[in-house]
């Protein structure tokens, strides 16, 4: 039982390898271990094998077999031997002539090779497609089929599956007349027959040359290959080839003027369809053999014949019309199944479908149950991260505090001490100018130098001491003190334009820590003016909302690169931006090279909305003094 896989490839692809092997022989051997077989695969291919064997010389018991085989192999789930039944069937279907049965049982063998990933069986369902469509007449299409299963079978390098199907293409362009290309196919179908022992094809391959010669006016040739098929076909059921062959001898002969030779071999291509069940050959040569006798002018022969070759005709009819009832049922059966696959997938789908929807009912209670937890633990992470803030804050305005508490008492120690003490020593020395004779000129000098500098040093410290304690921001608030810097800048460079505007700031005081801050920030801002921005015009706008308050810091210097330079930030503006985070507030700073420099801080306050007040530039200057 082991050796029907092989068995199998072997007898489907027409490979006969002795011509000693006869057909009864195949036949009973094949009967004899499908006798001993149990119902499994083994089974499905003997079966498969015997409709085979049958389907030339008797396409009716072909098609039983099949049937057989295909119900067993859907009892047993075996796709590939489904596919291969429905083949074998569609090929019985085709030599009964029964076209239209034989197209649908090849598309849905087709259809089954694709699902199974059967390679082969897609060759062979559209080597028999082309072969209906060429039977009927249907060139183009015949070829397109024939082509689509000659690129697949070169594909997956199968000459076995190949070999048949160039011989089809072949006989395909000989019936549109185009000789060169039906001579080149048919000759590529031929050599391949002769590699591979497939004589079966060969002997169809061998009546195609021989019609191809004949149409190409070479009768020795075409004699050569017509008795050549003839030979190969003996013990073979290729009654196709064979009526083929003798209608091409009987035309030969008939073209020479011998019509006797002419009638025999017409009738030998009768009785070798006849025999093999060969509808269309019947009915070639039975009007070829009509058409003789008419033109002899004997009518009562050819009426003889017409009416024998009419009983034969009937007889096959019988046959043809038992062949349309087991397609009918075969129909039936593929339609039944159709039908199952439809409920089994309508089925699996509404299953899908269900279990989709669990599935959905469980993910959405998951993603609820998620987003319970995830608010809850959200809500802890606000609470945390509010606190965390709070913290911040607090320690970091407790810093701000003490750093400005630290300046305060820096800047009163560098007054009150440092201050007076430099002013007594200048009244001693003032004092000793008195009571000391200084009768050079280099004593004078000395003695005028020293007094120099210690004014200087008291302008130094007493300058340092305002910076870090100004009296204006502790006795007025933020705007008095803000003008007063800037009355002192434009006393010290005349040069230099400075403007300060007001909007919406209330006379009344903002907090203290948040005053000074910003005194800080708009301090060290206009530092960095002076000292890079080569600027000609500062301008300084106070903006109070009831939400914020906005500082901007405005010049007309050379400005620089705020992308390229972001990394390399210097110390000042780094501590302006850590003061405004540590006020809740922020630092932004836009410059372009070239067109000046703005720095905008925004600090969050409570302060109500009062009215716009802009300080000219002269006044800022007058009020210097104070």
């Amino acid at each position: 039982m082991k050796i029907l896989p092989v068995l199998f490839v072997v007898l489907l692809s027409g490979v006969v390898r002795a011509g000693a092997q006869r057909l009864s022989a195949r036949t009973d051997s094949l009967q004899q271990l499908l006798a001993k077989s149990r119902p499994d695969t083994n089974r499905v291919r003997l079966l498969t094998l015997l409709a085979w064997n049958r389907t030339d010389d008797n396409p009716l018991l072909a098609v039983e077999y099949g049937q057989q085989s295909l119900a067993l192999a859907r009892q047993l789930s075996f796709k590939p031997g489904e596919c291969r039944a429905l083949l074998m069937m569609g090929w019985a279907f085709l030599r009964s002539g029964n076209y239209p049965t034989a197209v649908q049982t090849h598309l849905q063998a087709r259809k089954l090779a694709e699902s199974i990933s059967y390679q082969g069986g897609i060759v062979h369902a559209d080597n028999g497609l082309g072969y209906a469509h060429l039977e009927q007449g249907n060139y183009a299409l015949a070829l397109r089929y024939f082509f689509r299963a000659t690129a697949l079978a070169q594909k997956i390098h199968d000459d076995v599956l190949l070999a048949p199907i160039p011989g089809n293409i072949g006989y395909a362009y000989l019936q549109t007349n185009q000789l060169d290309s039906a001579l080149y196919y048919t000759q590529w179908g031929y050599a391949l027959d002769q590699r591979l022992h497939d004589w079966h094809s060969e002997i169809g391959d061998l009546s195609i040359l021989g019609d191809i010669k004949a149409r190409q006016n070479d009768e020795a040739a075409a004699r050569a290959f017509y008795q050549k098929s003839i030979t190969r076909a003996q013990g073979m059921p290729v009654s196709y080839a064979l009526c083929r062959s003798y209608l091409g001898l009987a035309r030969l002969a008939r073209t020479r003027g011998q019509i006797n030779l002419a009638s025999t071999y017409a009738q030998q291509a009768l009785q070798a369809s006849k025999k093999g069940g060969y509808a269309k050959g019947v009915s070639e040569a039975s009007g070829y053999l009509a058409a003789i006798y008419a033109a002899q002018g004997n009518s009562t022969q050819a009426y003889t014949f017409l009416a024998a070759a009419s009983t034969i005709r009937d007889s096959l009819f019988s046959q043809a019309k038992v062949m349309q009832v087991q397609a009918l049922n075969f129909s039936e059966q593929l339609r039944q199944l159709e039908l199952g696959e439809q409920r089994k997938r309508a089925q699996v789908e509404l299953r899908q479908r269900l279990l989709q929807a669990a599935l959905a009912g469980v993910l959405l209670l998951a993603g609820l149950g998620y987003l319970l937890i995830s608010r809850r633990h959200l809500r802890r992470e606000v609470e945390f991260a509010a606190e965390r803030q709070r913290l911040i804050r607090q320690r970091a305005v407790a810093v701000l505090a003490a750093e400005e508490k630290e300046r305060q008492r820096v800047g009163a120690e560098l007054h009150d001490g440092v201050g007076q003490l430099l002013s007594a020593t200048k009244m001693n020395l003032l004092a000793l100018e008195h009571r000391v004779d200084l009768v050079t000129a280099t004593h004078r000098e000395l003695f005028a130098n020293a007094l120099q500098y210690l004014d200087e040093s008291v302008r130094e410290v007493r300058s340092i001491s305002h910076n870090l304690l100004p009296t204006a921001l502790l006795q007025a608030g933020l705007m008095p003190a803000v003008k007063n810097l800037l009355s002192n800048i434009a006393k010290i460079d005349s040069q230099l334009q400075v403007r300060m505007q007001v909007f919406g700031v209330e006379q009344g005081r903002l907090d203290v820590l948040v005053e000074a801050v910003l005194f800080r920030a708009i301090q060290e801002a206009i530092q960095n003016i002076l000292k890079h921005a080569q600027a000609t015009e500062i301008e300084v706008q106070l903006i109070q909302t009831e939400q914020e308050l906005t500082v901007m810091i405005e010049d007309n210097g050379v400005g620089y690169n705020v992308a390229a330079t972001s990394h390399l930030a210097g110390v000042g503006l780094q501590n302006i931006s850590t003061r405004m985070a540590y006020l809740g507030g922020r630092a932004d700073f836009d410059a372009v090279p070239g067109r000046g420099t703005t720095v905008t801080l925004v600090v969050p306050t409570q302060q109500s909305k009062g009215h716009q007040h802009e300080v000219p530039v002269h006044e800022m200057g007058a009020n210097a003094a104070s």
